[in-house]
C-alpha cells in the first residue's frame, strides 16, 4: 500500500488545500509561523481541519510530543488523532470490569522518581506506591502449608537447596574452594543441565531460579551456560550458611533503593490525562493514507481529510509492519527495513478478581510480586495494593516467552483457568473461584499488533522523512521511554519550524 489511490498530491495542490498559499496562490515554504513572515496554518484560512502539527496516536509518546509542543509554543495549533475510543494506547485502565480500576496493559512506573514521567506524577499529587515485598515459592513445594512456603526472593534461605545439597555436588566445594563445575553440553538448557547434576525441580534453590529466569522465562528456555556462577554460590551458601547475603530492605524514602517498581493508585490513565491537559484529541479517527510534500501533509482518515504542516507518528511498530497506513511518496527503504526487523515479545497478562483476599504470602496482603517456579504463569502480582475499603483482591497472572505462547494458544476460559490454578496452588486452596476475569490479547489488537518488543534500527525508525514526517515511540517498552521519545521528537520539530 505505497500509493494513495484516491488522489494524487502535487506540491501546489496540497499547499492550496491546506491554506498554505499567499495572495497570488503561490505555495508558502514551511517556517516557524511566529515572527519570520511565514504564517502558520491557524492564521491561513481558519480551516478547522488545518493544523500546525497533527500527532497520530494518543499513547505516551504522542501525548508527550503534543504537550511539549504546546508548552514550548502556545501559538501552535496542535491536535492528536487516535484510532481507539480512548487515550493511552497500550496503557489501558479498565474502570468498569471490576470493583477497582485494573490495568489491561502496562501497569507499573519503572524506576519511580527516576522515571521521566515522575515530575508529572509529583505535580499532580498522585498516590504512588512501591512494590516492596516480593516473594518467591519453591518449585513443587507442598500446598498443605502455603504460609510457610513463601519467602522474600533475596532472603538467605532462597540460596539454599531446600532438600539439602545433592551428593553429586558436594565435591565441587571442598573446604569452600569452588572447583569448576562440569561444562554444559552444546545446546543444553538449564533444566537438563541441573538434572544431569542431580538437582531436581523440587530441590532447585528459589534464588537460583529467580537469578536465571529472565522476566519469568522458564528454565527450559534458559541456556545452561548461565547456570555455573549462581549454582556455585548456592553450593557455597548451603555448605556455609553464614556466608549467605542478607536481603536489602527497599525504602522508597531512601534514594539508594527507590528505583524499583511503583503503581499509581486509582489508575495509570490518570497520568496521561493530566499530561494531555487541554490538547484536543480526536478519538475513533483512523489514519488510512498519507500524502506529503515539503509544504505539508495531507491525512485521509476515517473522519475525512486533515492537513498539517508537520505530522508526528506515534504508533506502534506493528502498525507500520502491517502497512496499515499508506504513504505517497513511499517511505525510504531503510525505514521500512527497520520496522520489518522489529519483533514483538511474547507477553501474557490476565487479571482475576476474587470477592475476598485469598492470597496473603506469609500472612501479608501488602505484597508486590510472587514467583511460583513450578506452574505457568510463574508470576503473580498484587493489582489491588493500597485500596482501603476494597474487600476483594485483584491478582495479575504474568508470563513471557515460550510459556506465554502456550498460554495464548488456549481458549479464553482456559487461560483464566490456568491463572486460577496458580492462585489456588499459591494460596493452598484448591476450591478457590474467581469472581471476574479480564485480559487483552495485544498481539491481535488492531491498533497495536503486539505488546512491546525489540529489534530494528531505532535511528532509522526515528529519522525524519521529507522534513515533515516525525516518528516517536515505535520500539520503546516502557511508558517513560515512550514519553521521552515523544518529547525528543517534539524538540526536533520545534527547531525546524
Amino acid at each position: 500500500m505505497e500509493n494513495i489511490s484516491r488522489r494524487g498530491l502535487l506540491m501546489g495542490g496540497l499547499a492550496a488545500a491546506a491554506g498554505l498559499v499567499d495572495a497570488a496562490g503561490q505555495p508558502i515554504s514551511p517556517g516557524n509561523g511566529h515572527g519570520n513572515g511565514t504564517p502558520s496554518l491557524k492564521h491561513a484560512k481558519g480551516d478547522k481541519n488545518a493544523w500546525d502539527v497533527i500527532v497520530v496516536g494518543a499513547g505516551a509518546a504522542g501525548i508527550g510530543a503534543a504537550r511539549r509542543l504546546t508548552d514550548q509554543n502556545p501559538d501552535l495549533r496542535v491536535v492528536i488523532v487516535e484510532a481507539r475510543d480512548r487515550i493511552g494506547g497500550r496503557m489501558h485502565t479498565d474502570r468498569t470490569s471490576m470493583g477497582i480500576p485494573v490495568e489491561r496493559g502496562c501497569e507499573l512506573v519503572h524506576g519511580g522518581p527516576y522515571a521521566s514521567t515522575y515530575p508529572w506524577i509529583e505535580q499532580a499529587g498522585f498516590d504512588m506506591r512501591m512494590f516492596q515485598s516480593n516473594y518467591i515459592r519453591q518449585a513443587d513445594a507442598p500446598t498443605s502449608s502455603p504460609s510457610s512456603q513463601w519467602h522474600q526472593w533475596d532472603s538467605p534461605t532462597s540460596w539454599l537447596f531446600p532438600l539439602g545439597l545433592p551428593d553429586a555436588l558436594i565435591p565441587y566445594d571442598p573446604a569452600g574452594q569452588n572447583l569448576p563445575l562440569p561444562a554444559a553440553l552444546p545446546g543444553e538448557m538449564a533444566d537438563a543441565y541441573l538434572l544431569r547434576l542431580g538437582v531436581t525441580a523440587a530441590n532447585t534453590p528459589t534464588g537460583l531460579n529467580y537469578e536465571l529466569t529472565d522476566d519469568s522465562e522458564p528454565l527450559y528456555d534458559t541456556a545452561a551456560a548461565r547456570v555455573a556462577a549462581p549454582l556455585r554460590d548456592c553450593i557455597r551458601y548451603t555448605l556455609h550458611p553464614e556466608q549467605a547475603p542478607e536481603p536489602e530492605i527497599l525504602d522508597p524514602n531512601d534514594s539508594r533503593y527507590d528505583d524499583g517498581d511503583y503503581k499509581i493508585i486509582g489508575g495509570y490513565d490518570q497520568l496521561l490525562r493530566f499530561i494531555a491537559g487541554d490538547v484536543p484529541v480526536m478519538l475513533r479517527t483512523v489514519v488510512q493514507e498519507v500524502g506529503y510534500t515539503a509544504n505539508g501533509v495531507e491525512l485521509l482518515t476515517s473522519k475525512g481529510t486533515m492537513f498539517g504542516r508537520r505530522v508526528v507518528f506515534a504508533v506502534p511498530a506493528g502498525v507500520m509492519q502491517r502497512r496499515d497506513i499508506a504513504f505517497s511518496p513511499g517511505l525510504p527503504a531503510a525505514k521500512w527495513a527497520a520496522f520489518d526487523a522489529f519483533e514483538y515479545h511474547d507477553i501474557f497478562k490476565c487479571v482475576l478478581e476474587f470477592k475476598e483476599k485469598v492470597f496473603t504470602p506469609n500472612g501479608t496482603d501488602n505484597w508486590g510480586y510472587a514467583e511460583s517456579m513450578d506452574h505457568f504463569p510463574t508470576t503473580l502480582w498484587n493489582a489491588s495494593i493500597a485500596y482501603p475499603g476494597y474487600k476483594g483482591q485483584a491478582i495479575v497472572g504474568w508470563e513471557t516467552g515460550a510459556a506465554a505462547r502456550e498460554l495464548h494458544a488456549l481458549p479464553l476460559e482456559q487461560k483464566y483457568q490456568a491463572v486460577l490454578e496458580v492462585v489456588r496452588k499459591s494460596a493452598g486452596d484448591p476450591g478457590l473461584q474467581y469472581h471476574k476475569a479480564v485480559m487483552t490479547d495485544w498481539a491481535n489488537e488492531p491498533y497495536s499488533w503486539g505488546p512491546y518488543g525489540s529489534g530494528g534500527s531505532s535511528r532509522d525508525m526515528a529519522a525524519t522523512v521529507g522534513g515533515v514526517l516525525y516518528w516517536a515511540g515505535m520500539r520503546t517498552s516502557t511508558v517513560s521511554a515512550s514519553y521521552s521519545s515523544g518529547v525528543a521528537q517534539a524538540d526536533q520539530l520545534l527547531l525546524a519550524l
